[in-house]
């Protein structure tokens, strides 16, 4: 019988206190107690830090969901573009203009480190205006530089793949050597 009934005045207890906190917001605690919410005197100054901590706290999170939001769409937006890029094979500067922005795309979301579905969509695009300009004019000077920057790109994305497996076996030999430590060979 003990039990139920503390049971029962306990939940009466916190049933009050919830409906007292909603009513009366700060002001609900026991005066008696002396430490109401962190308040160490009746001036309130402790609260009103807190509450200015918890705005401060709210101002960063929706600036940092603002921040997130704008870089979302950023891409977003950039990824239109890459998807409305067209190449005609009539016009041989306008497949120069395409690739100049194909390459500042595919570079820019390199530069980030933030490689996406859209950074594929852009190297697709630009292997295709490539090989169609490669196809128009051989001879065009733009080809080898457009040629050299897809050198260049794949030699750095070894190189960060080489960098992933050296990583990989370093880790994988640490876990060997940890197995034949602590285990029972």
């Amino acid at each position: 019988m003990g039990f139920w009934k503390n049971m029962t005045n306990e939940f009466g207890k916190k049933t009050g206190k919830a409906i007292g906190n909603k009513l009366y917001g700060a002001n609900a605690d026991d005066k008696r107690i002396g430490i109401n919410r962190g308040r160490s005197d009746d001036s309130g100054v402790n609260v009103q830090v807190e509450l200015k901590k918890a705005e401060i706290e709210k101002t960063q999170f929706q600036a940092n969901l603002k921040r997130e939001t704008i870089e979302f769409e950023k891409n977003q937006k950039l990824l239109d573009d890459v998807l409305n890029i067209e190449f005609d094979p009539t016009n041989k500067d306008g497949i120069i203009k395409n690739l100049t922005t194909l390459s500042s795309y595919i570079d820019l979301w390199a530069k980030n480190c933030n490689y996406t579905e859209h950074q594929d969509a852009a190297i697709s695009k630009y292997d295709s205006g490539l090989v169609l300009l490669n196809a128009i004019d051989p001879s065009n000077p733009m080809n080898i530089y457009f040629h050299q920057k897809k050198t260049e790109r794949i030699k750095k994305e070894k190189n960060n793949n080489i960098g992933m497996w050296i990583f990989m076996g370093i880790i994988l030999t640490f876990l060997i050597i940890m197995a034949f430590i602590f285990g029972d060979f």
